[in-house]
């Protein structure tokens, strides 16, 4: 008798945390509660460089990575630099950008001010950045979200992490 009552509620347990599952793989990606982390590897894809006469330099990068909860991402990362401003000393400038990160749920667009610092590992980029909602597409359109940037020039990796909000969360 207690064989015949345990099968029909382990059946019960098992469709009951299958559906729990399965319901939880329809919602989308876990956010984290809301925490953003992503990691770059970059890679210089254009140069212009008007130091002599405009102080300013600007660079294109490419990159692959993973952005935690949302699996693997392709970046283009535009940025001008001020190189006539030494905000950390001589050698140091400023760093404006825009990275569009591309992920199979869609492009989330940030925007970042830095200050890149000589250190003795060589530069360092440290900076914040802001989710640009209205350039952002799929799950990501209408996000907001901000953090902050590092990027270790040598090494050529960039690491983001802070808060991101989806339309969706709220």
């Amino acid at each position: 008798m207690r064989y015949e009552v345990r099968l029909p509620l382990v059946a019960a347990v098992l469709v009951v945390v299958a559906s729990a599952v399965a319901l939880g793989a329809a919602a989308g990606p876990e956010n984290h509660a809301n925490r953003f982390e992503a990691t770059f590897n970059e890679t210089n894809a254009s140069v212009t460089n008007r130091i002599a006469d405009l102080g300013t330099f600007q660079l294109i990068n490419t990159a692959t990575g993973t952005v935690e909860g949302f699996g693997a991402a392709t970046v283009t990362m535009s940025v001008t630099q001020d190189r006539t401003v030494e905000p950390c000393g001589p050698g140091s400038w400023t760093n404006a950008g825009i990275r569009r990160i591309v992920l199979a749920q869609g492009v989330l667009v940030t925007r970042a001010l830095a200050y890149v610092c000589q250190t003795e590992a060589g530069p360092r980029v440290f900076g914040t950045w802001t989710v640009d909602g209205a350039s952002s597409t799929g799950i990501f359109a209408g996000a907001r979200g901000e953090g902050e940037e590092s990027v270790n020039i040598p090494a050529q990796v960039a690491t983001l992490t802070g808060r991101l909000k989806l339309t969706s969360d709220d």
